[in-house]
């Protein structure tokens, strides 16, 4: 369904560029690509400087955005910081779109190293967006009311659609001022599916109002003064016709509002001047107010990368080493602008100049050919792109030689030297980064995402669009697509046109017919008993967990051991240390690595212990400390002593309540079903929690039934228990649910249980009982201590609002366990908080579950 939707915002997005295309074909003007060309050409070197001006003061006033951000979480960051984030941040969103992934990465990136925690960084990102739209919905709502009073008179377009702008500019007032109204009189803090928001005070609304508006104010003043000195129109109807295109840019979902700004500003303003020059300080104002800032934030970013690994410069190649997790995305996104570029130069007219110095030199063949070869060549850059990011090394081979080839056939189509230089910086940049792009498989068995295929459709439109733009006013007759001549650019845009819509239609085809990625299955019942043997035969309990059949098993080839996962995004999550003889670990481990390879996933290692971390250092792979596992020595644990004084007070409380212990083998536990499901739900209800998985249990009859139980009973009627995880070794004992009814249980009954249970244990043989971890425990306190053993001990000490780290601590505290560390072991880098977010995901059986109980 979520992909159904997803496809569904790609044919939208797509249908509403077409639509702006479409009108910007159809104006009933005359004008010519060489109009937008010739407007480009001819504004003052004055112009430029100005709007770059502007530009600054622009980008400097939405470091405010940030600033009161930081104010309203109550972070202290130096504004050098936060203006560097904020420009940077608003520059990649800016040009890239996509927010949620360019601009707010960099914001939790540069955030959480100045100290900021994760959920004041969210803050801060949602504050922003908040503002942004503050702004938008006052100036655009006021412009719509102010502005398409004037449209009538000017344009041909029905009253109801005057009236209906007029009317969304009025909601959008409403807002903007409901938000102050709100700010001013409501003081209590918002609440929505349990999150809590708190409003800023009526002071910082008005700074939010005021700072966006001139946000806006500023953005429409560039681009008023690249329009024509001589057009007769006001900046204030400019700006009404600059921040209405935006706002239903926005409305409409199309990233950045491509092509529907520019058809609405196109259709608005071509009663007052010439459509090419409006395309022309169009084009101009995407370059200074989006491109040149975002190459300068591009540098900035790559910049501070080098310096923050400066101590791997032991070469001059060494920055590459440090980038190994920047650079393919970067480079990928350098190679589709790179195929963006060749699919526009091979739809739009050549120079005629520099046709004229080839016409000598060149044969008209060599040029034809030259023409359609670059058209392939940009379609083939923007599959290959995809493929970069994904790092695979028959990507990298394919497109170092279409890159060289590209420079050669930029300057035989008409001298483009501009392509050939940025090909061939690109190709510079490539070549030395061949160490990164390792990973084999086939290049068509890649699904591509949804993201890219809208970036890759909507380039291939576009390419179309610029083919009948350019050449709209020559008349159409069958002979164009064989007459070959030098100086006739239409023939060979539309043969290039129909090539390319050939190759990318039988790409599409073959993609769509391809044979199906195949997926893991999850255990049979026989793999689920051959699991178990293996746990009862070498005393790992945590293997029970296999038995809940919602993760997947991989067995060594001997059968003799095997490691449990499960899939959340592009993480496959190994839970706990392999199970079985640790001859097998390094080989069944590697198993695993590859495989994860193969599916171009991360490999995850969630909950292994210090014993086998060399195993695991051996991959590669980097291990993160999340707490401490309890463990209790029952050979040792006696309730006799001054330290054990408080469990003998409490042992004996909740005999004198009538408190009972009664053990049920496995083979009985289904009679009891119907009572444990009672305590279960009264539990979860006083709780207010509901069922985690992966790492724990939940409340399944068929696991239930797999192990034995313990029961405390009162008045002969059970009111708690916990499911025992129990080995034939009798190495390690263990339980993983525990539950009561708050209303008939005394309290101490969870102690009353744990005591029980290792008493028990002892008399059994058993060697240890494992009390479970205690997250985010135990974590070093130094200054020089790693960023995320910092963020663990803040979440520690500050973090009980959302778990009780510090009280399960001292819970267990009271057994005097040894401690034994556990371990995330991964890839880390750049990837890290994916892989948190995707383990806590899979935990909480959702991503909403991770900020619920």
């Amino acid at each position: 369904m979520a992909r159904l939707r997803g496809w569904l915002s790609i044919i939208v997005s797509l249908l509403l560029l077409g639509l702006a295309l479409s009108v910007l074909y159809n104006l009933d003007h005359e004008y010519r690509w060489h109009d937008v060309v010739t407007h480009v050409q001819e504004v003052p070197v004055s112009v430029f400087l100005k709007t770059l001006f502007f530009t600054f003061l622009n980008y400097v006033l939405l470091t405010g955005y940030d600033w009161m951000a930081i104010r309203q979480v109550g972070a202290k960051v130096p504004y050098p910081k936060i203006a560097l984030t904020s420009f940077i941040g608003y520059t990649f969103s800016n040009t890239l779109g996509f927010s949620l992934l360019t601009g707010a990465s960099v914001r939790y990136r540069f955030y959480t190293a100045a100290g900021l925690t994760p959920g004041q960084v969210a803050r801060v990102i949602v504050f922003c967006s908040v503002t942004f739209f503050l702004g938008l919905f006052l100036v655009g709502g006021i412009g719509l009311l102010l502005g398409v009073k004037t449209l009538p008179a000017a344009l041909p377009i029905p009253v109801w659609i005057s009236s209906s702008l007029q009317a969304i500019g009025g909601i959008c007032v409403a807002i903007a001022l409901g938000y102050f109204l709100l700010a001013r009189f409501y003081r209590k803090p918002l609440v929505w599916r349990n999150h809590s928001w708190r409003l800023p005070t009526a002071k910082q609304a008005v700074s939010q109002l005021a700072v966006a508006s001139c946000d806006w104010l500023l953005a429409a003043a560039i681009f008023y003064t690249l329009l024509p000195a001589d057009s007769g129109v006001s900046y204030w109807f400019v700006l009404a016709v600059f921040v209405a295109a935006n706002l239903i840019g926005v409305l409409a979902h199309v990233p950045g509002g491509l092509g529907i700004f520019e058809s609405i500003v196109t259709l608005v303003l071509s009663p007052f001047m010439v459509p090419g020059h409006i395309l022309g300080a169009l084009i101009l104002f995407r370059v200074i107010y989006y491109l040149i800032p975002f190459l300068i934030s591009l540098s900035l970013f790559v910049g501070i990368e080098l310096l923050r690994h400066k101590h791997k410069l032991k070469q001059w190649v060494a920055p590459f080493q440090g980038l190994s997790l920047m650079l393919p995305p970067l480079l990928s996104l350098a190679v589709f602008i790179v195929g963006a570029v060749l699919l526009f130069s091979g739809a739009t007219p050549e120079v005629a100049t520099r046709l004229f110095w080839l016409e000598d030199v060149l044969p008209l063949p060599l040029l034809e050919v030259s023409h359609l070869a670059g058209s392939l060549i940009g379609f083939a850059l923007l599959l290959l792109a995809h493929r970069l990011q994904r790092r695979y090394d028959t990507a990298y081979i394919l497109t170092a030689l279409l890159l060289a080839a590209s420079m050669l056939f930029s300057l035989l189509k008409g001298l483009d030297w501009e392509e050939a230089i940025l090909s061939g910086i690109i190709l510079a940049c490539l070549l030395p980064c061949r160490h990164l792009f390792y990973r084999k498989g086939a290049l068509q068995n890649e699904p591509f995402s949804l993201n890219w295929t809208l970036a890759i459709l909507a380039v291939l439109l576009g390419t179309f669009w610029l083919i009948f733009f350019s050449y709209k006013h020559v008349e159409y007759r069958n002979e164009l697509w064989w007459e070959f001549t030098l100086f006739h650019n239409a023939p060979r845009a539309m043969r290039a046109g129909v090539l390319v819509a050939i190759a990318a239609c039988g790409y599409g085809l073959h993609h769509l017919m391809r044979p199906s990625r195949m997926q893991p299955d999850l255990p049979t019942d026989e793999e689920q008993t051959q699991a178990f043997n293996l746990v009862q035969k070498y005393g790992r309990t945590q293997g029970y967990l296999a038995l809940l059949g919602d993760k997947y098993l991989l067995f060594h080839p001997s059968r003799e051991a095997f490691l449990m996962y499960g899939i959340e995004g592009r993480s496959w999550i190994v839970l706990g240390d392999p199970i079985g003889p640790e001859s097998h670990y390094d080989e069944l481990l590697w198993q695993f690595r590859e495989l994860c390879d193969s599916y171009d996933a991360w490999p995850v290692f969630y909950e292994v212990s210090s014993e086998y971390l060399p195993h695991y250092l051996d991959l590669g792979l980097s291990p993160l400390k999340l707490g401490e596992e309890a463990i209790i020595d029952l050979a040792t644990f006696t309730l006799e002593g001054s330290s054990r004084k408080s469990l003998r007070q409490t042992y004996a409380k909740t005999q004198r309540d009538g408190l009972r212990f009664q053990w049920v083998d496995a083979d009985d536990v289904r009679q009891y079903l119907p009572q444990l499901q009672m305590i279960s739900d009264a539990w979860m209800g006083e709780k207010q929690v509901r069922e985690k998985g992966f790492s724990v249990g939940r409340f399944d009859e068929n696991y239930l039934c797999s192990c034995p139980l313990a029961l405390a009973l009162c008045n002969e009627e059970p009111i708690g228990f916990a499911n025992v995880w129990t080995t034939n070794s009798k190495t390690e004992l263990s339980i993983d649910l525990m539950r009561y009814d708050p209303e008939r249980s005394p309290g101490g009954v969870m102690d009353f249980l744990f005591i029980e249970l290792l008493q028990w244990g002892k008399k059994q043989g058993y060697q240890t009982f494992n009390l479970g971890m205690a997250p985010m425990s135990g974590l070093t306190r130094h200054p020089l201590a790693p960023f995320w053993n910092k963020l663990g001990q803040l979440m520690f000490a500050k973090g009980n609002r959302f778990y009780n780290f510090q009280g399960l601590r001292r819970f267990k505290e009271k057994y005097q366990p040894l401690w034994r560390p556990c371990y995330l072991v991964s890839q880390g880098g750049l990837r890290l908080p994916a892989i948190l977010a995707n383990t806590a995901s899979l935990i909480s059986r959702g991503m909403l579950g991770t900020i619920r109980k």
